[in-house]
Parts: C-alpha cells; sequence; structure tokens
C-alpha cells in the first residue's frame, strides 16, 4: 500500500479525481481533441448523398411548399378577376391579331410536302394543307403584350443564390450542423466525462433526473417550430408581400440561417420548467413567487415570443401558449420538488440527532 493510500481520507469523495491546474487543462484538452475527432467523423458522414442533400431537402421544403401556395394563389386570383371581367383583367386579355409571315417554299420543305407545278393553278387553294399561312409578327408589339401579362401573373418565386459559393457555403453549413448531430452522442459523452469528475453524487443525480426531461422539452420545441410555426409564418409573411404588392425574392443562405435559429430558440424556450426549477434549488425563488408573479411571468414571455418571432401573430401565441403552459408544469414541478425535499429533511433528521 502507497502511503497516499495509507492516509486517504475515506470520506473524501474526490480523492480519486482530484486533479492538479495543469492536469486539469491537459484533460479538457484530451476531452476537446477527442469531440473534435466524434465531430470530424459526422462531418465527413454528412458529404454521403443520402445525407446531406435529404437535409438540405428538408429544410427547404417548408419555404418551397409556402411559394409555390403563394404563386398558385396569384394565378387563382387573375383567373378570378377574368372570369368575373375585371377591367384591368380583360384589357391586357383582350384578342390581338397576330401577323406571321412564312415563306412558302420554306413551308413546304419543312412539312415535307411537294408543290404543285405552275400549270396546276386549281391545287393552290387555301384549303389545301400545304399552303403557306402569311402573316406578320411584329416583335415589339408581342413582348408589350406579354409583359404587360408578367406583370399580372408574376414569374414562379423559388430559393434563390447571389453567388457563385453560395450554394457551396449552404451545403458546407448544413453538414457541419448534421456532423454535430451524428456526433451528439460521443461530444457529449466527453463533456460529461470532464464535468462528472467534479460533482457530487447527489449533483450527478439531478443531472440523471434532468437531463432526459431537458432533451424531451428541447426536442418537442424544435418539432413544433418545425412543422407548425415554420409553414404559418412563411405563409403569414409572404401575405405581406401579397398584400403590399412585392415580389418575394428569398435566398438560400438567409432562409437556412432562419430555418436553424428559430427551432433552437424554440427549443431553449422550452426548457422554461427547468430554469424555474434551478431558481427555486439556489433560494432565488419559491413556489409562491412563482404564483404571485405569474402574470408578470405571462406578458414577459409574450413579449418574448413577439421578440423572437416573425412579424406573425399566430407564431407568437404557438409560441407564447406553450411557454405559458410549461410555466405552469415548473410551478408544479418546484412544488413537488420542495415537498420532496421537506420528507428526505424529516427522514435525516433523527438520525443526526443519534449521532450527535
Amino acid at each position: 500500500m502507497s502511503t497516499g493510500d495509507r492516509y486517504k481520507d475515506p470520506d473524501d469523495l474526490f480523492a480519486d479525481t482530484r486533479m492538479s491546474f495543469g492536469d486539469h487543462i491537459e484533460e479538457l484538452r484530451s476531452r476537446l481533441l477527442r469531440a473534435l475527432v466524434g465531430f470530424t467523423i459526422g462531418f465527413m458522414i454528412s458529404f454521403l448523398p443520402w445525407v446531406g442533400a435529404p437535409v438540405l431537402e428538408f429544410i427547404k421544403s417548408p419555404v418551397e411548399a409556402q411559394l409555390a401556395y403563394f404563386y398558385d394563389r396569384r394565378v387563382e386570383t387573375v383567373a378570378e378577376k377574368l372570369k368575373s371581367g375585371d377591367r384591368s383583367i380583360t384589357e391586357v386579355n383582350e384578342a390581338k391579331e397576330l401577323v406571321i409571315e412564312f415563306d412558302k417554299q420554306d413551308l413546304a420543305r419543312v412539312l415535307g410536302i411537294k408543290l404543285p407545278q405552275a400549270e396546276d393553278a386549281a391545287a393552290d387553294t387555301t384549303d389545301a394543307e400545304w399552303v403557306a399561312v402569311r402573316s406578320r409578327l411584329r416583335p415589339v408589339e408581342v413582348t408589350m403584350m406579354l409583359n404587360k401579362a408578367q406583370q399580372l401573373v408574376g414569374k414562379r418565386p423559388l430559393l434563390a443564390t447571389m453567388s457563385v459559393m453560395e450554394a457551396f457555403m449552404v451545403y458546407m453549413k448544413v453538414c457541419a450542423v448534421c456532423g454535430i448531430l451524428i456526433g451528439s452522442p460521443w461530444i457529449f459523452y466527453q463533456l460529461w466525462a470532464f464535468v462528472a469528475a467534479g460533482l457530487y453524487p447527489h449533483e450527478k443525480r439531478y443531472v440523471h433526473l434532468y437531463l432526459p426531461l431537458s432533451l424531451v422539452l428541447f426536442l418537442a420545441g424544435v418539432f413544433m417550430c418545425e412543422f407548425l410555426v415554420i409553414p404559418k409564418a412563411i405563409q403569414g409573411l409572404l401575405w405581406f408581400n401579397e398584400w403590399l404588392g412585392l415580389e418575394p425574392d428569398l435566398r438560400l443562405n438567409e432562409w437556412l440561417s432562419f430555418a436553424l435559429l428559430l427551432p433552437l430558440v424554440f427549443g431553449l424556450s422550452f426548457q422554461t420548467p427547468l430554469v424555474m426549477l434551478f431558481l427555486a434549488k439556489v433560494g432565488i425563488m419559491d413556489v409562491e413567487s412563482f404564483r404571485r408573479k405569474r402574470r408578470i411571468a405571462w406578458f414577459a414571455m409574450a413579449a418574448f415570443a413577439a421578440i423572437i418571432t416573425p412579424i406573425d401573430a399566430l407564431s407568437m401565441i404557438l409560441l407564447w401558449v406553450p411557454m405559458c403552459a410549461l410555466y405552469e408544469l415548473g410551478i408544479l414541478m418546484v412544488q413537488y420538488s420542495a415537498k420532496t425535499s421537506e420528507d428526505d429533511l424529516d427522514i435525516t433528521e433523527p438520525e443526526e440527532m443519534v449521532g450527535v
């Protein structure tokens, strides 16, 4: 037995994990390098055609679907005005004489028709299938007519790139996010292995208890944002373009930033019960304080939802209502946690008195 083991304090919970400052730095460096290796492997996997490309299509699909709906609705509006006899539409849609001139010899050559001899004048009639249509085309006038119609219907809006590098950079960002997601189990394990060495057993128990709940709440916020909020938000924002008569021109890079940031904000916002539980554990707030300040909290969450979501009342409500429900859940969790702590205190007090 070594001298260190002989004089080791049996009540010292960190006897096997205590390190110097330099050892801590070295351990942190080692864990970060291992986490970086996990991210690199996940990043390389994301370049496979069946990983990165489908994820990018999944991110693009909500905005592309709403852009198609925006265009189809505009076309339907023009069609309804056309049926109702709206003068602004009927004037543009008036029939115009289109005159195109063909050379008879060229037309016969293209159609593969043999022209009759000069003495066969009876065959040169307007009902013969090979007779050329003599007309004239005025390009400027036709273009002017088409431009007026184009102003009413417009082109189908799509996600666009503004530089030759934008598509490549967007794909790199998507692969980076996929790399973090694929390597997240290994990355979080390395971070946990470094942090857990300095935690007490009851602190580790709290992490094991509340980390799954935190993950469930985060994923609930992300899925709600992705499948419910984002489509409605895009629809509402495109409605403003339609109302103001503006043509939407969305950039792929800007949409990617929006599509990644908003679900992250929703996921973090759904951590409200755990934040309330933490404030109660450190003694800043208690159950009665949370109940007394319920109205203030609801107002603050409404302001937060209005700032963080797009300019759309429906998106704000879809974030604010769940946060209010989670606030009430947080009150119940704080109440239950306080009751559990009192029960544990009642059980341990007689043992402490006997020990004294």
